[in-house]
């Protein structure tokens, strides 16, 4: 890989529709301007409507001629997500790109509208819906990608998926289950790859970490979910700018191959790293066993 990719490296968008969920904050939007400059049509993906509104505002005073289409989504909801992708399907021929980016961070226990503890239901089971219905059409794509946000959180506690307590019922720690949430990022990215290799599809399916990127996930640190602004207004910080880099190679740079994932190279900050996932993200038996039971939980099945 190039390891001196930069975002100004980005090569032309012209052509191509992207969808961005989280989009109206942090690595979300700065990711959103980006393609916008570079001439793709950008759905936005967006829970609050007003803030969306904000975040649109603000990228077209950045990018006049933007293509934009905005869009409500709450990956918490399955019935949001299904009407959501049902749009999706109906308004567009194509889906280029799929970038899995909102998610939420350490908040207090609590559940998903469906009743799924809330950081492994909106970061993970939320994403794997959407994905699984919008599919179909981003496979029918020529050289489509789905990029999925992960973390090099999944290390902490051991890294692990507590299959006996999926949900955390029985026992609750913020950060175990964002662990947790993020680890299964990277087996729904394997498994996925494989089923593409299995259909011969182009797409490919891939992951990033953005490092310690200072959005509203990381300054608030109360739970606040990656696409949603808890600030008086949107702003952009350098930081966020400058931390989209590894979600925007991973949609972009010509050399990437279904499976990699992509990182800071010195864990937190850096140039873009092709990452080594570790035994625990490497294990299929336990990616097959998820991938299952997340079909189960959402009633979508790819």
């Amino acid at each position: 890989m190039n390891n001196k990719w930069s975002i100004s490296d980005m090569p032309d968008q012209s052509g191509r529709v992207v969808l961005i969920t989280g989009a109206n904050s942090g690595l979300g939007l700065a990711s959103a301007i980006e393609f916008a400059r570079r001439n793709a049509h950008v759905i936005m993906a967006c829970r609050n409507p007003e803030k969306a509104q904000e975040a649109v505002k603000y990228l077209l005073n950045l990018v006049p001629n933007a293509s934009v289409d905005v869009l409500a989504l709450d990956l918490g909801d399955l019935k949001s997500i299904r009407a959501f992708a049902e749009i999706v399907n109906e308004r567009y021929e194509k889906l280029d790109i799929l970038m899995n980016n909102a998610g939420v961070m350490i908040p207090p226990y609590g559940k998903t509208k469906d009743g799924f503890e809330t950081q492994f239901g909106t970061n993970y089971l939320g994403h794997f819906a959407l994905t699984g219905l919008l599919l179909p059409k981003i496979i029918k794509t020529p050289a489509s990608r789905i990029i999925t946000l992960s973390s090099s959180s999944y290390y902490l506690n051991n890294g692990k998926i507590n299959f006996d307590d999926l949900q955390s019922e029985k026992k609750y720690g913020k950060w175990s289950a964002y662990a947790q949430s993020k680890l299964a990022i990277l087996l729904f990215m394997r498994v996925l790859q494989l089923k593409l290799d299995d259909m011969n599809a182009e797409t490919i399916s891939v992951a990033s970490d953005p490092g310690a990127a200072m959005t509203n996930l990381q300054k608030m640190n109360k739970g606040v979910s990656r696409g949603e602004a808890k600030g008086d207004s949107i702003t952009l910080s350098g930081s966020a700018q400058s931390h989209a880099i590894y979600q925007l190679y991973a949609a972009t740079a010509p050399d990437v191959q279904g499976g990699e994932y992509f990182q800071p190279r010195w864990i937190l900050w850096g140039r873009v790293k092709l990452g080594k996932l570790n035994k625990r993200a490497r294990n299929m038996d336990n990616a097959v066993r998820l991938w299952k039971i997340a079909e189960e939980l959402t009633n979508v099945h790819y």
